[in-house]
């Protein structure tokens, strides 16, 4: 039997504390949903049991355009849009229409994970580029000319980057083009896109690449951390109208539709301009003020430029209890101090992450607690 889902562990750890817990690992969103957008959910709740037609799909993906236009100037035709239950699906679809066990997959490392898994899960064989923390976390890409030109299926990244908060920088954007080519797939999960603090958003759909190295281009939007609507929430990938064609026929796809309900909620949510930029205005606050408690206590953090969440190196030792791995601080911290915080492991590297979603009392009770944590 296989082991459950690691944030399902920490979302039930948290629950068993019936409110005791420090929640620094899922946080709580920034702002609960409209008065209009929930009495509009109670008046539908219907169209839960009513399969989306063609008609909610096109209103969603004229949404979703006009959403990528107002967030990144990006013009794309609603046809090559494609509305998903959730990020997991949509990386689902995307890898079983692309991948093969013959196909070579690249991912960065420390990142979302769950792509990196899907292409393993296909047979595909997935190489592994660390993002450098001495360089803004910008991955290396450094691969011999066969590895790098021609035998590479899929590129997938992650910008913004969860957890380190890198960004998609012009450095990361050049690495990018020296490894495309035409028979090439750049991937990009773009959930936390508009969440960017010290630039503009920037999306991989606005960039250009040369003719004689143009790959397929495709980019995931999630709207979980931007919309509290918890199941209803739809995602969406969009990019070059072949792939987008492929999935969008994908036998798999075609008999799960969505609700009514899901499509034209997340619709209506698209439409709130008002809530991204308070979540922007917000955000970076409550970034500042967890790093300089964080720092303050002993936890030694990167700065994050986008998202929502701290990373740090995992210490040495906790209130006089040498610290092994990721696991074990974590695990640690909420037995003995009941501080919720997520562990990333590497292969070359272990963080704690924070989540910047923390209520006011949570950083004054994580401050008073440094005495006791000795972190070092």
């Amino acid at each position: 039997m296989s082991e459950k889902y690691p944030f399902t562990l920490i979302k039930e750890e948290i629950a068993r504390r019936k409110g005791a817990a420090l929640d620094f690992a899922v946080g709580t969103p920034a702002f609960p949903l409209s008065a209009e957008m929930s009495g509009w959910l109670r008046d539908n709740s219907e169209l839960a049991l009513v399969p989306g037609n063609r008609d909610d799909i096109a209103e969603f993906a004229a949404a979703a355009a006009s959403f990528l236009h107002l967030q990144y100037d990006v013009r794309i035709d609603p046809q090559n849009i494609l509305p998903t239950a959730g990020g997991r699906a949509a990386m689902g679809i995307l890898a079983a229409c692309t991948l093969s066990p013959a196909s070579t997959v690249i991912v960065t490392e420390p990142g979302y994970p769950a792509f990196a898994r899907l292409a393993a899960q296909l047979g595909a064989n997935v190489i592994v580029s660390h993002l450098d923390h001495n360089n803004g976390f910008a991955p290396d890409f450094e691969y011999s000319d066969d590895v790098a030109r021609g035998s590479v299926t899929m590129v997938a990244v992650n910008y913004p980057n969860n957890p380190s908060g890198s960004t998609l920088s012009p450095a990361v954007l050049q690495k990018l083009r020296y490894l495309a080519n035409p028979g090439l797939t750049l991937f990009n999960d773009a959930t936390y896109g508009p969440l960017v603090y010290d630039d503009k958003p920037h999306s991989l759909l606005a960039e250009v690449f040369p003719e004689d190295t143009q790959p397929d281009i495709v980019e995931l939007h999630s709207f979980s951390k931007h919309y509290p609507i918890g199941p209803l929430a739809v995602a969406f990938l969009a990019g070059s109208t072949d792939l987008m064609h492929s999935m969008s026929t994908y036998s798999e796809y075609a008999w799960s539709p969505l609700s009514r309900l899901q499509l034209r909620a997340t619709a209506k949510c698209l439409q709130d301009i008002d809530r991204i930029s308070r979540i922007r205005e917000h955000v970076p606050g409550q970034l500042k003020a967890l790093q300089a408690v964080l720092d303050e206590i002993g936890f030694g953090t990167y700065t994050s430029h986008s998202g929502s969440y701290l990373i740090c190196d995992v210490p040495q030792a906790i209130a006089g209890e040498s610290v092994t791995s990721a696991q074990h601080a974590a695990r640690f911290l909420m037995d003995r101090f009941d501080i919720a915080v997520v562990p990333l492991g590497t292969s070359d590297h272990s963080y704690l992450r924070f989540s910047a979603l923390y209520r006011p009392h949570d950083l004054e009770r994580l401050s008073a607690l440094g005495p006791e944590l000795q972190v070092r």
